[in-house]
């Protein structure tokens, strides 16, 4: 392995001046992609780590918020429920006679829909509301 590599000095020390800078430019250019290469790569990590850090306190708000609306549905679907179940059972203590054509569960249901849908201010103004909501 010696005598080989001797060989490979010897044979490269007869190289003209022009060969040695053609061969130092092309290192160099070799060294300048790699570094490139690498710098690239941390440059691309340190933008993705700002920008996983510039959204995590939007990602926690909206977490917060979809709990908090997860609860509000929750208690307006409680609600519905309450008052449907309400008035299903006065509809059942009344005689057959008396009884609504209309299912009261129908009927709660779209006056549920009607509060979620008009402000107090527009409920006011329907008589159909009126007459069959309060």
């Amino acid at each position: 392995m010696i005598p080989l590599a001797k060989t490979a000095w010897k044979w490269l020390g007869g190289l003209p001046g022009e060969a040695w800078i053609l061969i130092g430019g092309g290192a160099a250019l070799v060294g300048f992609l790699v570094w490139n290469h690498f710098d690239n790569a941390a440059a691309i990590e340190q933008h993705d780590q700002a920008r996983a850090a510039a959204g995590a306190a939007g990602r926690e708000k909206s977490a917060e918020e979809n709990v908090a609306d997860a609860f509000e549905n929750q208690r307006l679907r409680d609600q519905r429920d309450a008052a449907i179940a309400q008035a299903a059972a006065t509809e059942a203590a009344k005689p057959p006679e008396a009884r609504a054509t209309t299912a009261p569960q129908a009927l709660a249901l779209n006056c549920a829909i009607a509060r979620e849908d008009y402000t107090a201010a527009e409920l006011a103004k329907m008589s159909e509301y009126q007459e069959h909501c309060r």
